[in-house]
């Protein structure tokens, strides 16, 4: 099926609007500037159109989500494809080609939500309006406008389109089962396999039967209440392989850790993972900043430290976890989650966090560095 497209303009202004198309359809051709009428045939995979197989390009991606941002033709005409790209990451928190992957993914999901009897296919059908509503989806992840805000920025009712979207939300949620899971044999024959810390996120204050206040959900990363959540990143692909939770932000890491099974896996293993100075005195499961590690070590645990902050900083890219969380309680693991798959999509697609090997661990005489990291992918 073809899709035509006339323009009709004035001689001093015809040869922007034809640079300005074939820029954004990327036609491979150069028409002469003095052409008054051009009218142009493209195929409509080629096109930004929503296709009839609901086969989502990254061009489609990126055209349908700006304009569903609030971005107008001719804005998306006059910009470079490199400022339209910077746009729908800063708008959606993740790249087109990102957001192509999870949805292809829940067209194929076969995931089963078992808060219902029987339990509900989770698969999304491919369609138009549900294109549309992954992208407010997504678009509502980011920005998490408030009451007042939703129907201006969302072009929706809000009665209508809380329910949509919070649906959407609990699909991406359940994508976790195919994205975030513990890799058989992980790490080999290395004794490290993973960093591991807690994340805290602020929440409205819960109710509590006698205080105005829940000492238990108080956190003192916000000094207000907040939730914990236990996650874990490997060290030799930097992928979430760990998610535990959600915790009350009272509970600390350690507490957490030697609680509720993460200890226990990696005692069965005979494993360690890295930690922050929080984790001290448990040194048989987890190593954290010690005075009489080698150079080499301190710079390896630092790194791997690091890299996990970098993944808590990504989900915080997402304002519907780095501002107050306003919804009801047990709305917020769907959200957390949600969010941790698309932060997965990211490092296995365009933004992989860094490699903690530096050269200078290279450079470590093999019997100490061996001894102590027991690297089997150097």
């Amino acid at each position: 099926m073809s899709n035509i497209i006339t323009i009709q303009s004035s001689q001093h202004n015809t040869t922007q609007q034809i640079r300005g198309l074939i820029r954004i359809y990327h036609l491979p051709i150069s028409p002469p500037i003095e052409i008054l009428t051009i009218v142009i045939t493209i195929k409509m995979e080629e096109t930004f159109a929503y296709p009839n197989d609901h086969i989502v390009t990254v061009g489609v991606m990126q055209y349908q989500g700006l304009c569903l941002s609030g971005l107008s033709e001719r804005q998306l005409r006059r910009a470079k494809d490199k400022t339209n790209k910077c746009r729908f990451n800063s708008a959606f928190g993740a790249s087109p080609a990102v957001l192509c992957s999870i949805y292809e993914d829940l067209n194929n999901s076969t995931a089963f939500d078992d808060k219902y009897d029987p339990p509900r296919p989770m698969r999304l059908k491919a369609s138009k309006i549900n294109f549309k509503w992954f992208l407010r989806t997504l678009l509502y992840l980011r920005k998490y406008p408030t009451e007042d805000d939703f129907e201006r920025n969302l072009n929706i009712n809000i009665h209508h389109g809380r329910d949509q979207i919070w649906d959407m939300v609990r699909r991406i949620q359940l994508l976790q089962f195919i994205k975030i899971t513990w890799p058989d044999n992980l790490g080999g024959n290395n004794i490290w396999i993973m960093s591991v810390d807690g994340t805290h996120c602020w929440i409205a204050e819960p109710g509590h039967p006698n205080f105005s206040q829940d000492s238990e959900y108080y956190s003192h990363k916000f000094n207000k209440a907040g939730i914990n959540y236990e996650l874990g990143i490997a060290l030799a692909t930097g992928k979430l392989i760990w998610m535990n939770g959600p915790f009350k932000a009272g509970r600390n890491d350690l507490n957490i850790f030697t609680g509720e099974g993460l200890e226990e896996r990696l005692r069965l293993l005979g494993k360690k993972s890295i930690g922050d100075g929080g984790y001290a005195g448990h040194h048989e499961t987890v190593s954290s900043p010690n005075a009489h590690d080698s150079y080499q070590v301190k710079r390896f645990k630092s790194r791997g430290l690091k890299r996990q902050e970098d993944f808590n900083g990504m989900t915080k890219v997402f304002k519907i976890l780095s501002g107050r969380f306003r919804h009801p309680l047990h709305k917020f693991p769907v959200a957390f989650e949600a969010v941790c798959v698309i932060c997965q999509y990211k490092i296995e697609s365009d933004e992989p966090l860094y490699d903690i090997l530096v050269e200078e661990l290279l450079n470590e005489p093999a019997d100490d560095l061996y001894d102590e990291i027991g690297m089997a992918w150097l």
